[in-house]
Order: structure tokens, then C-alpha cells, then sequence
């Protein structure tokens, strides 16, 4: 059975929000993005190329037309056949169109439509014969956005581009008419489809880049919060423990000093009968007076200011106090600590108290028959931080207490206040360490302490 040293959750889990939230608004940002980057490559790709493809026809034009040249009527058309063929034998041109200035078609290079017809409404068609270049894309025989003339344009779901090249009169500029040109770029669709997956990798990897930041921001902030939570919760705690311990103590402790007294005079008057129970009353009194003790250790507020540590001469001598109890239990006591530990950042005075709590209980844990308790230390690789590790070969803890052995006033001992272990956690917390308990019942238990280096 294992426990870590971790904080309750909060009413408001602020990572489960982020979480939540967070990954919803970045995805809809980052698909937002990418489409309306996407859209506007293409739409530059395509107005780029449909730019090119003007001035092309125009200039041709301008070569092959005389100035003054109309396109009033069908007749007027035949004129243009080496023109068209131009224009019908650019690359990926599948078909040219030719319409007059009152929308009506004049030539195509496509036999089944039929010349001097008008094919309905045609937005497109009204801006180019305005002076616009009008530009359509889509896919070939898609009924949504299929006309009349795009009957055998090529296969079906093919990415066509539709463009409405105004011809200008080569002397006055006016607009004598519409060439319209079909095409099916397969070299620009492909960088098009290039373009558009790679916006949308970009953006998908920008997206997670800060996912992850702000998710490490957030953590970050959750621990802080959660932490000031908890300092504040058991700020509150020991205010209220403090109170009650001044005045346990204030209003027991002179009344038992009387009884005290009163039963070592028993003890020791000559003849005295029930001596024994003047020996229970004193050890009655001393177990009451050291719980008081305890309270008031346990509700003071220490003294957390940082020092540099060096820990193998605090545990040496922190071992020294127990040798003689030790003995009397037949316990022996091993250190396992490497030369040149680093230095951690405490308190000198509360971490012996901490050691003191910890020896303590692995004392008390011991079958009558002697046990064992190793104190090891070491460091990570990097020497900043360094671990003390205190394992006893006791009785071990219940599976079913593991959860509860550092909640204040816990205890599974007969005689205990149930302060030590809190006290050990939260004097190890401040200073930015980790406690880790791990116990196998019957076997014994290990603590690890877990510092910062100086």
C-alpha cells in the first residue's frame, strides 16, 4: 500500500475546466483559422491565375483584333476563329466561350451548345460584361452549383475554374464582350490541396503548442491555488486548535499539577497502602500533561524560515537521543548515508522534530522481540534534491488506515493524540518537500522525505 503526499480537490477543478473548455475554444479557433486561411489561398491562387489568363487574352487580342472591332451579332464572330483557337489551345482549357455584349453566346468550342442562346441567369457573366474579372471554382457536375453550359465539361467531381475575361477594344477599352474559359487545372489544384494541408497542419500544430502552454500555465496556477487553499484552511484549523489548547491548558494543567503532588505525598508516606494507584495517577497525569504539550506544539506557528542543513550531522544527532531507548528495546539502528550529501533547505529545529516524530513511531511499531530501523539518504543525479528515508521492521500499517494516518487527530494507538505524522507533513510542506509513506502490514513501514537542495 502506498500514499502520496497530495492536496484534496476543490469545489472548482480548474484543470477539469481548462480542460474542457480550454481544448474547445483552441480547436474551434485553430478550424476557423486554418478555413479562412485556406479560403484565402485559393482565392489568390485562383485570382492570381485567373490574372494571368486575362492579360494573356487580352494581349493576344489586342495582336489579332483591329481596334474598333463589335461583336453585335452571331455573323460577327467567325471573325475571331484564329483568336479562339488560341484561347482553346491554352493549357488545361477544356472549353472557351464567346458571349456578345447582351449575354448572348456567340462561339464555343463545345458543339452541344447552341450559338445565340441565352442560358439564364449568369451573376458572373453580368460582372465581366460590367468590366469585372469574374472568377468560379468547383467540381464538375455538382448540382448545387451547376449551369446549363457545363453539360460534358469533364468528369464528374473534377475541381474546374470558370473565368470571365472582359475583351476591351483595343482603341476605346470599351467592353465589346466576354470570353468565358473552363479549366481544369490539375498543377494548380494540386498546390492548392498543398496550400490547404499544410495551413491546416500549421494550424492544428500552433493549436496544440498553445494548448500545451496555457494547459502548463494553468497546472501551474491550480497547484498555487490549490496549495494557498490548503495553508489556508489549516491556518484556519490551527487558530481554532491553538484556542482550545490555551485553554485546555490554562484551566487542567494547575488543577493536575495539585493531583500529581498529591499522589507522589501518597507514594511516599511511610506505610502508605494503594501505592500502585498513586503510581497509575502520577503516569495518568504525565500521559494528560504531554498530550497538552503536544497540542500547543501542534497549534503553534514555528518559525519556517529557510537555512542550509546539513543532514547526515542532523540525523547522527538526532540518533544519539535514542540510543539508550533503543537498547532497552533491542532495536538496532543502521544509517546508510553517502559522504558529500547535499545541504537541504529547512529548519534545523523542526526537521529534528520531524525525525524525532518518525524514530518515535517506528519505536513504538517494534514487536516486543527487538526490531530493526535503517535511515538512508541520497540525492537525484543532478544533486537537487535529496531524499531521507527512515524504514523500521514493525508491526506495519492496516491497508485501511493507509488514506488517513497524516489527518489530524487520527490514531490507531491506544495512548496516541494523533498529531505526529500531520505535524511531520506539514513541517516538511513548507519547506517544499514531499512526504511518501509505503507499509506492508506485518512487515514494516517506509517513510521518504523528500528536500530541496541548498
Amino acid at each position: 500500500m502506498h500514499r502520496t503526499d497530495t492536496v484534496a480537490d476543490s469545489q472548482f477543478d480548474l484543470l477539469r475546466r481548462f480542460l474542457l473548455l480550454g481544448l474547445i475554444a483552441i480547436s474551434l479557433a485553430s478550424a476557423v483559422s486554418a478555413a479562412s486561411m485556406s479560403r484565402f489561398l485559393t482565392d489568390r491562387l485562383l485570382q492570381r491565375d485567373a490574372e494571368v489568363t486575362r492579360d494573356f487574352v487580352q494581349n493576344v487580342m489586342d495582336i489579332e483584333l483591329a481596334k474598333g472591332y463589335t461583336l453585335d451579332h452571331p455573323e460577327a464572330a467567325k471573325g475571331l476563329v484564329d483568336f479562339l483557337e488560341h484561347i482553346a489551345s491554352m493549357p488545361d482549357v477544356v472549353r472557351a466561350n464567346v458571349y456578345g455584349k447582351d449575354a448572348t453566346l456567340l462561339w464555343s468550342s463545345e458543339n452541344r451548345l447552341g450559338l445565340g442562346k441565352k442560358y439564364g441567369q449568369n451573376p458572373e457573366l453580368s460582372g465581366a460584361l460590367a468590366g469585372n474579372l469574374e472568377i468560379e471554382s468547383g467540381e464538375v457536375d455538382v448540382r448545387a452549383r451547376a449551369k446549363a453550359e457545363h453539360v460534358n465539361l469533364g468528369k464528374t467531381h473534377m475541381r474546374f475554374v470558370e473565368m470571365y475575361i472582359p475583351m476591351r477594344d483595343a482603341g476605346t477599352t470599351a467592353v465589346i464582350g466576354v470570353v468565358e474559359v473552363y479549366r481544369i487545372p490539375n498543377a494548380l489544384s494540386q498546390a492548392i490541396n498543398a496550400g490547404t494541408g499544410l495551413t491546416w497542419m500549421l494550424s492544428i500544430g500552433i493549436g496544440l503548442f498553445l494548448f500545451l502552454v496555457l494547459f502548463w500555465i494553468v497546472q501551474r496556477a491550480d497547484r498555487h491555488i490549490r496549495a494557498q487553499q490548503e495553508r489556508l484552511i489549516e491556518s484556519e484549523t490551527m487558530g481554532a486548535i491553538g484556542e482550545m489548547a490555551s485553554a485546555v491548558a490554562h484551566g487542567i494543567r494547575n488543577p493536575l499539577s495539585s493531583v500529581r503532588s498529591s499522589a507522589e505525598v501518597w507514594q511516599d508516606a511511610p506505610g502508605a497502602a494503594g501505592v500502585e494507584s498513586a503510581r497509575d495517577i502520577i503516569g495518568e497525569v504525565d500521559r494528560i500533561d504531554q498530550w497538552i504539550r503536544q497540542l500547543l506544539t501542534y497549534s503553534a506557528l514555528p518559525d519556517y524560515r529557510k537555512e542550509a542543513v546539513d543532514p547526515q550531522a542532523l540525523i547522527e544527532a538526532c540518533v544519539a537521543g535514542f540510543e539508550k531507548e533503543m537498547k532497552q528495546k533491542r532495536v538496532t539502528l543502521a544509517l546508510a548515508l553517502p559522504d558529500g550529501l547535499p545541504r537541504i533547505q529547512a529548519n534545523a529545529a523542526l526537521l529534528m522534530q520531524v525525525l524525532n516524530n518518525l524514530i518515535c513511531n517506528a519505536l513504538e511499531a517494534m514487536p516486543a522481540d527487538g526490531g530493526a530501523i535503517v535511515i538512508a539518504g541520497n540525492s537525484s543525479p543532478d544533486l537537487r534534491k535529496v531524499a531521507i528515508e527512515i524504514s523500521d521492521t514493525g508491526s506495519g500499517i492496516d491497508p485501511a488506515h493507509i488514506d488517513n494516518i497524516c489527518q489530524p487527530f487520527f490514531t490507531t494507538k491506544a495512548k496516541g493524540l494523533g498529531v505526529g505524522l500531520t505535524l511531520v507533513r506539514r513541517i516538511v510542506r513548507r519547506f517544499g518537500g514531499q512526504v511518501h509513506i509505503a507499509s506492508t502490514q506485518g512487515k514494516g513501514t517506509v517513510v521518504t522525505l523528500g528536500f530541496l537542495s541548498a
